[in-house]
Order: C-alpha cells, then sequence, then structure tokens
C-alpha cells in the first residue's frame, strides 16, 4: 500500500498498544513510538519490534519530545497503555491534534479525581476516599457505614493492590500493604484510595469516540472472585448491545465519557449494574488490556484496535457508525487462569487436553510445558487467557467447565514437588 504521509505518534506502545503500528501501516500510515519514561512499567515487559517505527523517542521531557515529533507530519498523538495517557493528551494538545486535552487529564488516570468529576457533572460514582492517613480512611467509612470497602491504588489497573475489607484491621493492613509503594505501573501510593463495596453485575464496555460522539465497541459481561487475598479474573463473555441491561450500561457510560472529557479515541471502562442503577468502578483513556484482537474481529468483524485507527486516519466512516449496534457474529468468552499456587505448568496431559479444547481460538500469554507460573491475586499474576469461541454459547461452557477441572487435575504442579 502506498504511504498516505501521515504519522502516528504511539505513547508507550505496550499491551494492546503494540498492534497499532501494524494497523496503521495497513492504513499508509507511518508511527513514531513514543515511551512516557526510560523504563517501560513491569507488567508490560520491555519495548519490543523498535525498527517497525520511523524512530524512538523517550520521555519524559515533554519540550524535547514535541520538538521531536515535529520533525514529523504528526496527525495523531494517542496512547497504547494506561501509562500514556497524560503524555499523550499533552502532547496532542500541544501539538494542535485531535485529542482529550489536559484540562480533566488527572481525572483519567487517577481514580479518586475521577469520581469527583463525575460527581461534578451530576453522574453516579462511587463513594471514593484517597488518603494518606489510615485513621481517616477508616472514620469515613464508619461515618457512612460502608462497611466493606475496597482498597486500592489511586493510579494502577488490572485489580493491582485490590483489596476487600471487611474490618478496620482489614483496612489498616491494606493501607500499610500499598502506601508509599510503587505499584504495577511504575508510579508511587502517595495516596491510598478507598471505595464503597458495589454489588452487581459487572460489564465491560470498549468504545471509541470522535469528535465527542461515542461508538460501543463491545459489551462484557465481567466475572470475577476472590483469589489469595486479590481479585482474580475468571471470565469475560461478549453479550449483544440490545437488551435492557446493556443500553442502561451504555447510556451510562456515554456520561462518564462526557464527564471526563473523552471526546477522541478508545476508552475501557468498568461499570457495575446494582440495584440502584450502574456506577463506574473506572475507565481508562486507551484501549483494553490484555486483549486479542483477531479473536474479536472473529466475532464482530472489528475490535478495539481497528476502530481506534479508524478515528484518525478515517473519521467520517467511525462517526457513521455511531447510534448503531455493534455486530455479533459468533459466541466469544475470554477465560483467564487461576493458579492456586506457586509452580509450574504440565509438561503434557491436562496441557495438551487444554490447547486441543474445540473452542480455543487463541491464547494471550505463555502455555508452555514446564513454564513457572505464580499464584494468582490480580490480571497480572494469571498465567493465561483463553478465548474461546463458538456458534453455540453450550460449547463454550462445556469447555470453560473443562478449563476449570483441568485447573483442579493436573494442570498445575505445586512449587515443591518441582525440587
Amino acid at each position: 500500500m502506498s504511504g498516505t504521509g501521515k504519522v502516528a505518534a504511539i505513547v508507550d506502545p505496550f499491551s494492546t498498544g503494540a498492534y497499532l503500528q501494524t494497523e496503521f501501516a495497513a492504513r499508509g500510515w507511518s508511527s513514531v513510538a513514543v515511551l512516557s519514561t526510560p523504563d517501560s512499567p513491569a507488567p508490560f515487559g520491555g519495548f519490543q519490534h523498535a525498527d517497525h517505527y520511523l524512530e524512538v523517542i523517550t520521555g519524559p521531557d515533554a519540550d524535547q519530545v514535541v520538538a521531536a515529533l515535529r520533525r514529523y507530519p504528526v496527525s495523531a498523538a494517542i496512547p497504547g497503555a494506561e501509562t500514556g495517557v497524560p503524555f499523550a493528551d499533552e502532547l496532542a494538545e500541544r501539538l494542535g491534534l485531535p485529542g482529550n486535552g489536559i484540562a480533566r487529564s488527572a481525572s483519567r488516570r487517577d481514580k479518586h479525581e475521577m469520581a469527583k468529576a463525575l460527581v461534578c457533572h451530576g453522574v453516579r460514582a462511587p463513594e471514593t476516599i484517597a488518603t494518606a492517613d489510615p485513621e481517616s480512611m477508616v472514620s469515613w467509612a464508619d461515618e457512612r457505614n460502608l462497611w466493606p470497602i475496597v482498597v486500592k491504588p489511586p493510579g494502577s489497573a488490572g485489580s493491582d493492590g485490590v483489596t476487600f475489607c471487611a474490618t478496620q484491621a482489614q483496612a489498616h493492613a491494606a493501607f500499610g500493604h500499598l502506601y508509599r509503594r510503587s505499584h504495577r505501573y511504575g508510579g508511587r501510593n502517595d495516596l491510598v484510595l478507598a471505595q464503597e463495596l458495589l454489588a452487581g453485575r459487572q460489564y465491560i464496555v470498549n468504545t471509541v469516540s470522535v469528535n465527542g460522539h461515542h461508538y460501543v465497541a463491545e459489551i462484557w459481561e465481567d466475572m470475577r472472585r476472590p483469589a489469595a487475598g486479590g481479585v482474580a479474573y475468571d471470565v469475560e463473555k461478549l453479550v449483544t448491545p440490545d437488551g435492557e441491561p446493556q443500553e442502561v450500561v451504555a447510556r451510562y457510560v456515554s456520561q462518564v465519557l462526557d464527564a471526563l472529557g473523552i471526546a477522541w479515541g478508545p476508552a475501557h471502562s468498568e461499570v457495575m449494574l446494582t440495584s440502584s442503577g450502574p456506577v463506574l468502578i473506572e475507565t481508562g483513556a486507551r484501549m483494553s488490556g490484555a486483549f486479542l484482537p483477531d479473536s474479536v474481529r472473529a466475532a464482530t468483524g472489528s475490535n478495539h484496535v481497528t476502530l481506534t485507527v479508524d478515528c484518525y486516519t478515517d473519521p467520517a466512516r467511525l462517526a457513521a457508525l455511531v447510534g448503531r449496534p455493534y455486530p455479533v457474529r459468533r459466541q466469544l468468552w475470554d477465560v483467564t487462569l487461576i493458579a492456586p499456587y506457586d509452580g509450574r505448568l504440565a509438561a503434557d496431559g491436562a496441557l495438551a487436553e487444554l490447547h486441543g479444547l474445540p473452542t480455543l481460538h487463541d491464547v494471550i500469554g505463555d502455555l508452555s510445558p514446564g513454564r513457572p507460573v505464580s499464584r494468582t491475586v490480580d490480571l497480572h499474576t494469571a498465567p493465561a487467557g483463553l478465548y474461546l469461541i463458538a456458534d453455540d454459547a453450550a460449547e463454550l461452557h462445556r469447555d470453560y467447565a473443562r478449563i476449570r477441572y483441568l485447573e483442579a487435575n493436573g494442570l498445575y504442579i505445586p512449587a515443591a514437588a518441582g525440587r
């Protein structure tokens, strides 16, 4: 394909953001990689495929990065991962590109600021406090009769550091575990966040916005479970866009995006549909992480990556989709493995059967025989994610049950057994 001469600046092209360069190239665009800091956060590993980019520019000096980008016909500056959101906001504003601006940038990264922004715009948000004092957190929960509460870092993701606390002692312990310690995305927890524990059905809503209008790309029913003091991802089920729960959640997310000032680009929102209506857990102003685009494309015909690139390369095409329901051509589930202890994957038997499941479409992560695994306490410690696809949901139920059976019967070898 002949080039358009246009260039995308991708800030922190990690996780799902690593797919952006290829998709932009398919539209005739070149890409520059911008690293918001010299060291990539631990969950993402090292930066790969540097040779696929015109240049790799390293921050955090915004003046230097802007000067370097001005050497190219940059037409988009977008985050590839959660860590790149604030820097992408700043670069887009300084370069005069479509973006979300810096005025509400903090509310798109810090969960306390996020909740405050929603309240200021008349959108329901969870009761929230961010504090450097555990006694203030406990008093806040006592005064509002909120027990149990959720304690977590203000700026991380992937259930990192999330703890459910039913008592003051548990809250103090969770606070001590987080305060002034680094989270998985490279920042430090100078404050600790506490929120009311929301009950109901959890959903993930992936959107792409164009000039203030929001297209719902996917809605997933999201099931998680307590695990080893943390929160393990269980299964995410792609649902159809029609039906009252989905439509209620989609309308609410549109209000959330407006409140957070998200007018351009992707967003990944987690929402609890409670008995009194939807309440935001968090929104990331970036694409969904831990995500396999080919599997979603097989189910819907597009995915969060292709639609994000459409937003910048062909905004009229994306704008024409706004208000239209996304198609669901096949049933798709994302099943996350949950290791009950530190150890390693089996060399054969259960692992071979896992690879041979009839509905298995793709795997995110490494399922090599003998690979070490850690006890699963969040998304980052999960051994792998399995994308299952079928025409009949009964097939997915069958293979999901088999996955959990294999996990309990031979898929993992405890660390002590390997000595």
